[in-house]
């Protein structure tokens, strides 16, 4: 849960010739409307693009006067949730037939299920979020677990489907997935996500670059799909997916998809009973080197083994592989705590030191004391830009 209070970060960009503020030194009356003032004033006259200072935003602390903001300003700054963000960046379609329609109805009639399954995806929604925005695929694709398997990592169907993503063991094999007694890469997070979207942009591709083909291949397999196609195309009949006669958990996997996507995109966050996911990073992952129990692992990391298997459920048997590279995800916020033990040297792949960001600090300035890039720091903390702000935790590489 977040903190009530939330501090407001002032990011300003240096550059000769920008023009500087004077601040009031009242230190009650208006002082959380002056520090909005501020922020918008230097975005507004000192607009510099990214590359021109990579690396060089200054973290920033608090003005003197700064107190905290009664909850009706807070809403004011309140960050955009992962939801909202899915909202804005859908692009795939929606028609207004029956099924969607039917399935829209069927999801707002269902505000518990909505409510579950979002609390069950909490942890590992931004994960694949990120996964599939760097592969620049549509963002109604992170929605998938939704359908598949309600966000349960543990879920298995009767055709031997199993994990977030549902996949069978013959089309694990297929795209890289590990078997191993006591690790099954189909309930592995970070393996099966990328064996999954592995799949789909595989699909996307065998047929022509038409989504909706490839989602309904993934639920029914590509030969399905491929003769429906054919038959239409011997009938003379439209070949796009809404004319296709396919299995009927087939015809409703799409538009059910469909439909969350577009209940998101145009019901209010507020009005959705949505469990709220933050629009950054909760998760990482740490590359464990040698066969070491989750128990030993949680513990340095300052965690129940119970919390750690919880994002892990790949690895039954309570221990990592043996002679072989594991990537386990732990919370991030517990990363200050894992890299302290001295334990973790003997077994970690890469070495880290975190920093605590203070005011003044940049990452060209990180860069340069560590002996490091700009660009492995920011591939180390997942960051998206170059933007730090004070009390932030951040891994340095340490060579």
């Amino acid at each position: 849960m977040r903190n009530a209070y939330p501090l407001l970060v002032l990011s300003f960009q240096l550059l000769t010739g920008c023009e500087s503020l004077s601040v009031s030194n009242d230190t009650h009356n208006g002082a959380f409307q002056k520090a909005l003032l501020l922020v918008a004033s230097k975005s507004q006259r000192c607009p510099i693009p990214e590359d021109v200072i990579d690396g060089r935003y200054l973290a920033t602390g608090l003005p003197s006067y700064y107190s905290p903001p009664p909850l009706t300003e807070l809403s004011m700054i309140k960050e955009e949730s992962l939801w909202q963000i899915l909202a804005k960046e859908s692009t795939l379609p929606v028609p207004n037939n029956a099924r969607v329609r039917n399935y829209k109805q069927w999801y707002l009639n269902r505000p518990l299920h909505l409510k579950t399954v979002s609390k069950r995806a909490q942890p590992f929604l931004y994960y694949i979020y990120q996964n599939a925005q760097s592969r620049d695929l549509p963002i109604e694709l992170v929605l998938l677990p939704f359908i598949e398997s309600a966000f349960d990592p543990y879920a298995y169907s009767q055709q031997g489907a199993a994990g977030l993503w549902q996949i069978t063991k013959p089309t694990g094999k297929s795209f890289g997935l590990q078997f191993r007694p006591g690790y099954d890469g189909r309930l592995d997070i970070i393996a099966s996500t990328q064996a999954a979207l592995d799949l789909l942009e595989y699909l996307h591709h065998k047929f022509n670059g038409n989504w909706l083909h490839a989602i309904a291949a993934y639920n029914s397999g590509e030969g399905r799909v491929r003769k429906a196609i054919k038959a239409n195309k011997a009938l003379g009949k439209p070949t796009d997916f809404w004319s296709l006669a396919l299995p009927r958990e087939t015809e409703h996997y799409v538009p059910k998809l469909l439909a969350l996507s577009q209940i998101i995109k145009e019901e209010s966050h507020t009005s959705l009973p949505l469990v709220y996911i933050p629009n950054s990073p909760v998760l990482t992952s740490v590359t464990i080197t040698q066969q070491v129990p989750l128990a030993q692992i949680a513990s340095d990391a300052g965690l129940t083994g119970k919390a750690l298997y919880l994002l892990n459920p790949g690895y039954s048997s309570g221990l990592t592989l043996r002679q072989e590279q594991s990537q386990l995800l732990i919370p991030k916020k517990q990363l200050n705590h894992f890299y302290k033990q001295p334990e973790t040297l003997h077994y970690v792949k890469n070495k880290y030191s975190v920093r605590h960001i203070e005011p003044g600090d940049s990452l060209y300035k990180l860069a340069t004391l560590n002996n490091t890039s700009i660009s492995d720091i920011k591939q180390a903390n997942q960051l998206v830009n170059n933007k730090i702000h004070a009390g932030q935790l951040l891994l340095i590489p340490v060579k």
